[in-house]
Parts: C-alpha cells; structure tokens; sequence
C-alpha cells in the first residue's frame, strides 16, 4: 500500500472541473433530445398545411437522425458511466451531435419556412427563440457549447431577416440580435457562477481527502499511524484470510532511544525516527502495511509473506540499521534495533502481540536481534 499521495495540482483541479461540467451537461441536456422532437413534430404539423410535404419530411426525417444519434451517445455514456479525466473523452462527440441538431434546426428552418406567410415565419421565429433560450439553460455549464448552438440556431434566419428588408423582418432580425447578446451576458455569468460552484466543491471534497489522509498519517517519518495500521491492517487480514494467503508481522523496536534523546536531544531522536522511516519506505513493497505504531516502534504486515521470508526481511532491516550514522554537533553516533517475527494468523491483534512478545525477548537477550514467534525461538 503506497504511504503517500501526490498534492493535486491546478492543472488537475482543472481538469477535474471540466469533468464536473462535462457530467452535469450529460446529466441535464437528455431530457433535451424528446424535447427536440417534440418541437419538430409541433413545428410540422402547423406548417403541413401551408409547405410541401416532402420537404417537411425530409427535415423531420434529418432532425430525428440526429436525435438518435444523440440518444445513442446519452445511452453509451450512462452504461460506461465514465469519471474523472475520462469524462473529456465524451466532450467532443456531443459537441458534433449537438451541432449536427442545431445545423438541423437552424439551416433547415429557411428551408421549410413559408416564403409566403409571413404569420408563419412569425411562428418559425418564435420557436427559434424559445429553442435558444432553451439552449441557454441547458448547456450554461458550457459557455463555448452555449454560445455555439444558440449562433447555429438563430443566425440563419436573423440573415434572412435582414437580408428580406422591411420594418417586420428587420425588427425581428435586430430582438434576435439582442437575444444573442443577452444570451451571451446570462450564459457568461452563469458559467462563472457554475465554475465557482464546482471548483469550491472539489477543493473541498480534497481538502476533505486531505485531511482524512493526515489524519492517518505520523507528521514526523511520513508512514502511517497506529490508526491507519490497524484500519488498513484489518481489511489487509481479511483479504488474505479470503484468498488463503500467508500473513506475516515484524515488530521494530529501536534500542535504547530513550538515551539516544537523554543524550543528542530531541531533535537527534527525531532524525532518528525519520531515517529509519525511510529506512522502511525503501525496503518495504507498496502491498505492506508499515507504520509507526508507537514512539520509537514500528510494525509491519507483509502479505503472501512465510515466516522464513519475514524473518530474512527483518535481518536485513536490522543490519541495515545497524550501518546507519547519525551527526549531532561534534558528534557522531550508530543505533540498533531489537525485531520480534511473528504469523499463523489472521487477526492483527494477535499478530502484534506474538510480535511484541518477541521483540521484548530480543531486549532482553541483549538487543539488536531477530527473534521469531514459536516454541523454541531462536535469536539470529
């Protein structure tokens, strides 16, 4: 198990933001495809009987291609359910079916808009605006797709407007105008605002992770705490309990450190613990479970581990000790540590204690040994 965690940096806070709007664009814009199609049904059936029904058809049949399409990426989305960074992959196909459905709506508008009733195009427009103003709450997490698709939907005929002159067209060209830009200012606020609002939660679910983190961390050596050992040295037991695994426990003792600080000070002591702590990160395979479970102690749960195998482990944790100087002033000083090997069950508790029982046996056989849980122990 990896005792330590990489900050996370703007970049990925970015990236997880754009995630977040990403998600809640999917989440919020599904119910928009039937709402689509139910529009164009409404749209057809009004001018049915003042266009060609053909035309009118064919329309309905590109707009209804272009829904499934949607509705296939909203179906494929949900089933995978991707999160976090692979949230981005789905970003540029929904682009492409969104605007595929714009193009639809806004092209294909003057396409089927009576050249001849203006009570009609009056009803086309309509129907433009209410889609745009639509657009604008469904997609505000996204200013670029917001903007894009209300552009697509309404420049179209706002041209034809205003290219068809007289006082009804252009007045209707000039509202459409200043619908896009008020579109514009809402959709700017609301994507900052939205922003805001899931940039604060992720660097609160972080600060949240950071702290549960810290709290299961020792400040001094960096491993974990006597919380954190057991916690994750219970679900550790389990799992190997599980798979029939062997379990082992070394327990750590640095020898005579009470003098060590009586002697150098607290800050010798201190350098000490932090040395031996890496001492343990360098030897030690990310599936272990090591942590400082007392003031100068330390315990380690090794999976799919035998007894033998711990015990040349923790052999070489003790000569690696052993080599180990310490500088305090003008002088220099070694240490030593006494190791207690223990296994043969699936409880941690047991396991530290058959553990600490060794370990004590290795102080008082004169320290600066191994000694291993069974009945005829034997000091290496």
């Amino acid at each position: 198990m990896n005792h330590s965690e990489n900050n996370v940096t703007a970049l990925d806070l970015s990236v997880l933001v754009q995630s977040d709007r990403l998600q809640l664009l999917y989440q919020q814009s599904f119910p928009a495809v039937f709402v689509s199609m139910a529009a164009a049904i409404i749209f057809t059936v009004t001018l049915w009987p003042v266009q060609d029904h053909q035309l009118l058809l064919a329309w309905f049949s590109a707009l209804f291609l272009t829904a499934m399409a949607r509705l296939i990426l909203f179906l494929q989305y949900r089933k995978i359910s991707p999160e976090g960074e692979e949230v981005l992959i789905w970003e540029k196909p929904y682009f492409i079916t969104l605007m595929l459905t714009s193009v639809t709506w806004g092209i294909g508008s003057l396409f089927i808009m009576p050249e001849d009733s203006q009570v009609h195009q009056i009803v086309i427009f309509s129907f433009m605006i209410a889609l745009a103003g639509g657009a604008t709450s469904l997609y505000s997490s996204h200013s670029t797709m917001t903007l894009a698709t209300v552009a697509v939907i309404l420049l179209p005929v706002t041209v034809y407007f205003f290219m068809n002159g007289g006082y009804v067209y252009v007045g209707m060209a000039a509202a459409a105008v200043l619908f896009f830009i008020s579109c514009l200012r809402a959709t700017q606020f609301l994507s900052q605002t939205l922003n805001r609002n899931f940039l604060m939660t992720r660097q609160l679910e972080i600060s949240n992770k950071e702290a549960e983190r810290l709290a299961r961390i020792d400040d001094l050596t960096g491993l974990y705490n006597r919380r954190a050992f057991y916690e994750y040295g219970a679900l550790l037991a389990n799992n190997s309990k599980r798979n029939t695994d062997e379990l082992s426990m070394i327990n750590m003792d640095i020898d005579n450190f009470k003098l060590i600080n009586d002697t150098f000070g607290h800050a010798a002591g201190d350098d000490v613990l932090k040395q031996v702590g890496q001492v343990l990160l360098q030897r030690l395979r990310k599936s272990d479970i090591y942590a400082r479970i007392g003031g100068e102690e330390f315990g380690m749960l090794l999976p799919m581990t035998s007894l033998d195998q711990a015990t040349q482990l923790a052999e070489q944790l003790r000569q690696a000790i052993e080599k180990m100087s310490f500088e305090t002033g003008d002088e220099n000083f070694t240490i030593t540590a006494s190791f207690g090997v223990a296994t043969g069950s699936y409880h941690v508790d047991v396991l530290v204690r058959r553990s600490d029982q060794v370990m004590y046996t290795s102080k008082e056989s004169g320290r600066n040994m191994v000694n291993v849980y069974q009945e005829d122990a034997t000091a290496l």
